[in-house]
């Protein structure tokens, strides 16, 4: 189950401002806590989705029809504090005819979407006027693009992680965000073995806005895994975004990184990992062509553990584990808008980085249309063509958000 959020020093930092604040001071405060009660928002947020899985193996064919109902309430500011608590429920409507991990049905594929209550983020937050953001508990973290720290937004029940995050903002063009998380809450929870994550993890990330064309970004990972030593790790790299102010509309995207042993870790490896993209925005469509590689040596590859992986290497979600020979995933897409409807279709072509085996091709398809302010509707299709990897798989999920 998801471990309790600890906000020991926050509390400590609020009863000794209470303590030692003079009296004129205090019924200001008090003041203001009343005023930071009445703006407290409360706000509910509903995804339903409808999610079919095929597979060309003897698991029966998988058809999970949840919905994720979400309550977030945010206080105001009181001399500088805030905090919010979001609570989330996930529920079956009709049959749970599929693999959710946890409710023993392991004769259907996975949908990775358990049913139940829990806490999705319970945090205090302190804010000052010179850029200083402190947090303590559980939150949400996205960092980047997220192939290395993510929310695993697409999944009914969100990757959130307990801890104390620093956010620093050092000049209008560089910002530091340093942070320490004792516990992972996985999309497997909130209850069973793999709901969570024990260990400490250290995170680091310095980004500096160079112009309003050019992005960089330095960060270093330490992942020290209690009961997953096989996923401990130190990882450094770098991140640059860019474009072009003149001419033809093209941006593009490069990062590197190298990634080793560390901690705990059962063997000792060094593996490197790059992704290099390209887009070029038309009238009515842009164009995207890329490479990702995760290296691996036949006995480990480059892992990323709390990365938002359903962004990555295909829809389908057949690279979740890099395998031991690792990855190298070529891409060509194209999205644009058609009446207001939001479309996309990728390929996706998957190697192994040692030897020369072809795992697969991947073809991608979506659909997105928001009918009003409050409700939008999502249409998206994968189907995986398996070589030496997996095996066929096709997946069609149906989504309906609508937020009051």
């Amino acid at each position: 189950m998801k471990t309790s959020v600890s906000a020991l020093p926050f509390a400590i930092v609020l009863a000794l401002s209470v303590t030692i604040t003079p009296t004129p001071v205090y019924a200001s405060l008090s003041e203001e806590l009343s005023t930071a009660i009445k703006q407290s928002s409360v706000s509910a947020h509903f995804r339903y989705r409808l999610e079919y899985v095929d597979q060309d193996n003897s698991l029966e064919d998988a058809f999970a029809s949840t919905l994720r109902s979400r309550l977030t309430v945010a206080s105001a500011k009181v001399a500088g504090f805030s905090a919010l608590l979001q609570l989330d429920n996930v529920s079956v409507l009709g049959n749970d005819n599929y693999n959710s991990t946890v409710n023993g049905k392991p004769a259907y594929s996975v949908v990775s979407d358990p049913k139940g209550t829990d806490i999705n983020q319970a945090l205090l937050r302190y804010q000052n006027e010179n850029g200083t953001t402190l947090s303590a508990g559980r939150q949400l973290v996205n960092q980047l693009n997220q192939r290395f720290i993510g929310g695993v937004g697409w999944r009914q029940n969100e990757q959130t992680l307990d801890g104390y995050r620093l956010q620093q903002r050092i000049s209008d063009s560089l910002s530091l965000d340093i942070s320490h998380f004792f516990n992972v809450n996985r999309i497997f929870g909130p209850k069973g073995a793999a709901a969570d994550q024990h260990g400490s993890f250290n995170t680091a990330l310095l980004q500096w806005q160079v112009n309003p064309a050019h992005q960089l970004a330095a960060f270093a990972y330490d992942f020290d895994f209690a009961n997953w030593a096989a996923r401990s790790s130190r990882t450094v790299g770098v991140d640059y975004q860019g474009k072009l102010t003149t001419g033809p509309k093209l941006s593009w995207h490069l990062a590197l990184a190298r990634q080793d042993d560390a901690h705990n870790a059962p063997l000792t490896f060094s593996h490197h990992y790059h992704r290099a993209s390209v887009s070029w925005a038309l009238d009515s469509v842009t164009l995207q062509a890329g490479q990702e590689r995760l290296a691996g040596d036949g006995r480990s590859a480059f892992q990323t553990p709390l990365a938002t992986l359903h962004a990555f290497s295909g829809f389908a979600d057949m690279f979740l584990n890099t395998p031991d020979t690792g990855l190298r995933d070529n891409w060509l897409q194209a999205s644009g808008k058609l009446n207001n409807v939001a479309l996309a279709l990728a390929y996706h072509r998957f190697d192994s980085d040692v030897g020369s085996s072809k795992y697969g091709d991947e073809w991608n398809a979506s659909a997105s249309y928001a009918l009003n302010k409050q409700l939008s509707g999502l249409l998206k299709v994968a189907y995986y063509s398996a070589d030496t990897l997996a095996v066929d798989t096709s997946k069609i999920w149906l989504m309906l958000s609508y937020q009051p």
